[in-house]
């Protein structure tokens, strides 16, 4: 009877709208992608993004996003399809992870990966080694909107 009343609700609830579960005290995935031989992840961890680059088993860089520090922007736009990127700012690098959402009228295929700028200047695009959307939590609303010179796409 309990297996019935669980598939029911699943048949109820689109998946997407339940968040993933997670013990206390552990961080929440936003994005993460494999790039080459390194790990690219952001995660959500009582109210702060948090950027991580390294391998699996060692961070050898984490920026800790603060909206009033301004070393973190969100960017919301439509090309073939949506488009979601958020940007951490560690001196003069930025470091914008990003999901294009595919469009099959068009044939566009989705896209995610890591852009890195010095400056105004695009030195490293890469993209994830499979496609990986950037969830956005609820609360991202607080970031402040990046402006175009900062589009990774």
């Amino acid at each position: 009877m309990k297996a019935v009343m669980i598939l029911g609700l699943a048949a109820v609830i689109p998946l997407g709208a339940i968040s993933p579960a997670r013990s206390e005290g552990t961080p929440a995935k936003v994005f993460a992608c494999s790039i080459d031989k390194k790990m690219v992840s952001v995660t959500s961890d009582g109210g702060q993004l948090i950027y991580h680059y390294g391998t699996a088993g060692h961070d050898e860089m984490t920026i800790v996003g603060v909206p009033s520090a301004g070393n973190i922007f969100q960017m919301t736009q439509r090309y073939a399809g949506m488009e979601y990127q958020l940007r951490f700012k560690n001196g003069e690098f930025s470091y914008i992870v990003y999901e294009g959402e595919g469009n099959a009228r068009v044939g566009a295929a989705g896209t995610s990966g890591l852009v890195v700028m010095q400056g105004g200047r695009r030195i490293s695009d890469k993209s994830c080694a499979r496609f990986t959307q950037l969830a956005m939590p609820d609360d991202a609303l607080h970031i402040p909107a990046d402006t175009d010179a900062y589009s990774a796409m």
